[in-house]
This record gives C-alpha cells, structure tokens and sequence, in this order.
C-alpha cells in the first residue's frame, strides 16, 4: 500500500495552451517559449507544431526499452491548504511497455530538506489513442510543501510516442450536492426503517436555514411523495423511511437542493429495491454493519500478502481471513480453505490505465471479460470472503471505472461485497459508489502520533455517516522496505507489540468492523535486522488478543450508554453474557485520567486487559491510562 514511485521512458508530450488559477505558478506550461523552465532529460526537444492546433509541444520519442529512466518535469506554486485538479488531453501512438502502464500525470512535492511528502498521478493512456482527457486530484496541500513539480511522463520501459495538450491546473471544488446513501446494504430492504444520507458542501454564501433540502420517493400507489430533510447542516442533509411506504420493486428516490429563489443547487438518486423478502447470500453486511457468512456473523481479522511465500506459517496464525495481492488460483483457494482462512480476492489493478493492469486489459470490456473469468472461477468457492476492487486509487478519471466495477461485480456475483481501501481521505465522499466496505490505512510508525489512526478512523465513520462497514488496516510493517532514511527524520522500524494492540484496538473503538494488517510479505524483508520470526510472534501476539474477544465484538444486544470520555480516547461499548463491555483506548502521546458514567448502575467491573479501575459511584468508574494503552472493561 502507498509504495508507488513515479516512472517515465517514452513518450512524446505536447501542450497546445494551458489553463491555470490565479494562485498557481509555473513557467510555460504551454511550452510556447521552448524548453524554458523545464527539466529535459537527453532525447527530449521542443518542436512547434506537435499539439492539437499546431502550436507548440514537448516531444519525447523513443525506441529503446531499455533507455535509462528520465522524465521531464516544472517547477509549480500551489497555495497551502487547497486541493487541485490538474489534466492534459493525451494521444499515444503505438506506446507499450513490457512492464506495463503508458503516459499519465503527476503532482510531487518535498520539504525543505528534499524530503518526498508524495504524489498524485493519473491513470495512463497506452497503445494508439485518439486525444484523451486525462486528470488528478492533489491532496491537500500541507503548509510543510517547499517543492512542487508537475511531471508528465510513461512508466518505465515504454516504447512509442504520447502527446500532451491543453495542461490545466486549477482548484479542486467539491459539488454543492454530492452521493447519496441508504442505511441498506446494497440499497435493499423488506422491512423496516431506511435512512437516506446525502453528502452537501453548501456554498459559504448562503445559510442552510435559507435553503430547501427535500427528498421525494414513490409511495405504493404511484404517486410520489416530497418530504423535507429530518436533519439538514451544511455537509448532509438525512431523512428515515419507512420501507412498507414504498413502492414494491425498484424506484428511485431523490433529493433537491434549492436555493432561496428556488434554483436547484444541485441533486441526487439512488435505485432502491423493495422486495418481499431479503435476498439469501452467502456473504453480506447487516444492519449493524457486520459481516454476515453463511449466515453467522464474522470479524475479518487478517493480513495482506505479495505472494504464496510462507502460507503454511501463515494459517496457523490467529487470522481468518487473507488478503493476497498475487491472487491465488484454485489450489491456493483450496488450500486458505482447508486451513480456516478465507480469501479477500484481489481485482484491484484491473482498470485500463492501471499501473499494474493485466496486459490484456487495455478496455473497460477487456477489464469486465477478466473479471468475469475470475468470477466464473470462484464466485461458488466456499473461501471466497469479498473481492477487493481498489487499492488507493481516486481522482475524477477513475470513479466511473470504480463504480462499474462494483456495480458489475454486484450483478456477476450477488453473493460477495466489494472491498476498497484508500488514504486520502478528502476524497472519501467521492468514492462512496464504488464499495460494499471501505478501509483506510493510517501507518504512523515512525514518524506520526499513533493517534492518527483513531483520527483516521473517525473521518473515515463520518464521510459515510456511519452507515457503511469498515475493514481497518493497521501498520504491521517497517517503512524501511519501501523508502529510504529520510534526512532528519526518526528511523524507520517495524512497529512494537504495544503499539500494534494500540493501533488495532484505536481501529475497533473507533467503529472498525474488522481489521486486515499491511503486512505479511513486509514483515519478511526483516528490515533494520528485525527477524521475520519475531515480526510473526508479535503481530500474532496482537491478532490472538483480538480475536479472543471477537465475540464480544459481534455482539448486538443493547449496550449501556457510555459520557464523560475525553475527545481523544475512543470509547465502544457492547453487552454479551449479562455484562457490558467497555473498550476504551487513551489515542495520545500522554497519561490521561476520566471519569466515566454508564446509563445503568452496575455493581462490579473488572480488567479484561489494561489497568485496574476504581468504581466511583453507582454508575461511574475512574480510569487512567498510560499514553496510547487499550483497555477493556467487564462490568456487570
């Protein structure tokens, strides 16, 4: 995960104009004064006339696969605090790769110190296309960002010729009214109470009390019916219906909305399914936001793997569940399966302009025939837990292509979700079409406060208005196998046991619904003169401890309210066996001490793990925690 680095090797750019905001600077971005303020790598030139409408382009053309890796790249100014879109229309003639990928674009930025502090790229364009729009989202750009330079290029050992026109760099503004969500899985329901969400970034000019926000839905009779939103603030507007007002089948439901003069600022729908009984699958998501598997409901406790190595080691860990990014064929499935562990089955590189796409997929149909085949294989295999659709990809150019995949991959394959995990997270909204279950991936170690992960968590819970199941995927490996020392930063290390169980019960409390650890395959490379025998006890050790309470974690019998924690610990409670539960995990760097009230008296509690606690009142206990420690409380 996040261990992508940008590549170039042959291709031929062209910019006819560029289009950019006032607060962003470069030097010709439209190549009109040559090479001038461009970093050219040899067999790179500026010739007139190669762009769209003949004026001026960056020409790169080659025929070696094995030309050393250059790429051409500006220098650029963004403003701190914003996010942009940037594109270029794109051709490409004959460009192939015996490693794949093709022309794209990128945004990188460093410190002061030349310290990378990332990237956003774009998908690719091989082969022979016509003129093609191709765009990125920046991140956020963070007050840190000394250096930004915007670089089109091919990932290595391309061959061929691309062209680049009409560059375009502006700020990234999210619509007025985005996607719409229901509290039923898969938008589908026999009975009960379904919330409808949508996701809102009013414009700071008007006052949402200004505002109408109206839902409207088709009642039985065929009629439809209007009502206003049941809670409007300035990023969601919510309200609940009962499903027997509905009308039986498929409608839409809708949202508007409208200004003070009774313009639409904007709209939404979704497909909703009525039916007389909910549909029998082998794996789906309850209206807690569980996993249900052959219809008993499951925490996914898991890892991530590159490859077959160590396997047999593997399913006598505590984990039930894999997530291998060498998808494993019908012996691999039958051997996860016989052993207990059952398989999260990647298609997440299969996207033309991908950069690790399959060399066969150079088409959306190309890309549905290859899922289609994979389907075919293992949709009926009884390992098969979900298929996992996105790895880290966002942007504008990809979100249709992620919506289809999960939207075919619901109609090929009715019996399995679709899982996605990402890190930017100011993109979360956007992608809320494109997955059954969402994970994000906080790695602190080490160099950020552990407390991002319940941060992270948190941010990921509400884009979706808790409304959507989360896998969580904590750092289980040293950041030294995928980037060098940076200057002046702490060395890289594989995380400890302490703060694995922190990061992992941060995860929990903060709503996770399952957990699958980066990684297996990582913690192999023995960095820093870390055994793989000592990586593989701990993160075992931690997995145990999780997954003793698993029980406890799937319970759904109504649980106590819980007041009086600091915004900074994360708190969750459950009842099971006639006693509550109480997790609650201190995610900060320093002691800290609360006292907690339950909404029911209670007469004893005791320390599952953590420290003892003291039993102040008849409905309050006092609880101090070392910086960053879980804790899990009995209290009957």
């Amino acid at each position: 995960m996040r261990v992508l680095k940008t590549a170039c090797a042959a291709f031929v750019i062209a910019a006819v104009s560029s289009v950019v905001h006032a607060d962003v600077v470069g030097e010709n971005l439209d190549f009109e004064r040559g090479g001038a303020g461009w970093n050219l790598p040899p067999a790179y030139s500026v010739k007139k006339g190669a762009g769209m409408n003949g004026t001026a382009a960056l020409v790169y053309e080659n025929s070696d696969p094995n030309l050393p890796y250059a790429f051409p790249s500006c220098k650029i100014h963004l403003k701190p605090g914003q996010i942009y879109r940037f594109s270029a229309w794109i051709r490409t003639e004959g460009l192939k790769s015996a490693q794949g990928g093709g022309a794209k674009l990128g945004i990188e930025r460093s410190d002061a110190n030349g310290r990378h502090l990332g990237g956003t790229y774009s998908r690719d364009l091989k082969g022979s296309e016509n003129w093609t729009r191709i765009e990125g989202v920046t991140g956020v750009i963070s007050e840190m960002t000394a250096s930004i330079s915007f670089i089109p290029y091919c990932t290595p050992g391309c061959v061929g010729k691309a062209y680049f026109d009409d560059i375009e760099i502006v700020p990234y503004e999210k619509p007025a009214v985005g996607h719409m969500l229901s509290s039923a899985y898969r938008n589908t329901a026999a009975t009960g109470r379904v919330e409808f969400v949508v996701g809102l970034a009013v414009p700071e000019k008007f006052r949402p009390e200004d505002l109408k926000a109206e839902f409207s839905y088709e009642r039985q009779n065929g009629s439809r019916k209007t009502v206003p939103a049941q809670e409007f603030a300035r990023d969601l507007a919510r309200c609940a219906v009962d499903v027997a007002e509905m009308k039986s089948g498929v409608s839409i439901v809708a949202f508007r909305l409208k200004a003070p003069d009774g313009s639409v600022l904007g709209s939404a729908k979704l497909s909703f399914n009525r039916v007389a009984k909910m549909p029998e699958r082998r794996v789906w998501i309850d209206g807690h936001r569980r996993t249900i598997v052959d219809g008993k409901p499951f925490f996914p406790l898991g890892m991530y793997t590159g490859n077959a190595s160590r396997r047999e080691e593997y399913v006598k860990g505590p984990f039930n569940c894999v997530m291998p990014y060498e998808a494993p064929d019908a012996v691999g499935m039958d051997f996860y399966w016989t052993n207990g562990v059952r398989v999260i089955y990647s298609v997440k590189d299969v996207y033309a302009g991908a950069n690790h796409a399959p060399a066969s997929v150079t088409s959306e149909a190309a890309a549905d025939s290859y899922v289609q085949a994979k389907v075919d294989a293992f949709k009926n295999h009884p390992g098969l837990l979900a298929w996992y659709v996105n790895d880290e990809l966002v942007g504008d150019g990809w979100y249709g292509a992620l919506t289809h995949r999960r939207d075919y991959l619901e109609q090929a394959d009715p019996d399995h979700p679709a899982w996605a995990v990402v890190y930017q997270l100011q993109f979360l909204r956007e992608l809320s079409q494109t997955f059954d279950i969402i994970g994000t991936d906080p790695y602190p170690v080490p160099d950020k406060p552990l407390s991002i992960v319940t941060d992270w968590t948190r941010q990921t819970d509400r884009a979706y208005f808790s409304l959507r199941p989360m896998w969580q995927v904590p750092q289980a490996f040293d950041w030294g196998g995928y980037r060098p020392e940076w200057p002046g930063s702490p060395e890289n290390r594989m995380p400890t046991v302490d703060e694995m169980r922190s990061m992992s019960w941060q995860c929990i409390a903060s709503g996770a619904n399952g957990l699958v650890y980066y990684s297996y395959t990582a913690i192999q490379k023995q960095c820093h003169g870390f055994p793989f025998a000592r990586a593989w006890a701990d993160i075992c050790k931690v997995g145990e401890e999780v997954r003793r309470y698993i029980p406890v974690l799937l319970s759904v019998e109504p649980a106590p309210e819980v007041t009086g924690a600091p915004s900074k610990w994360g708190v969750r409670v459950w009842r099971k066996d006639g006693a509550a539960w109480l997790l609650v995990v201190n995610a900060q760097d320093k002691a800290d001490s609360a006292a907690l009230t339950l909404s029911e008296d209670f007469a004893r509690v005791a320390a599952e793990f953590g420290p003892a606690t003291e039993k102040a009142g008849p409905r309050t206990l006092k609880i101090s925690l070392a910086p960053n420690e879980p804790a899990l409380y009995r209290i009957n």
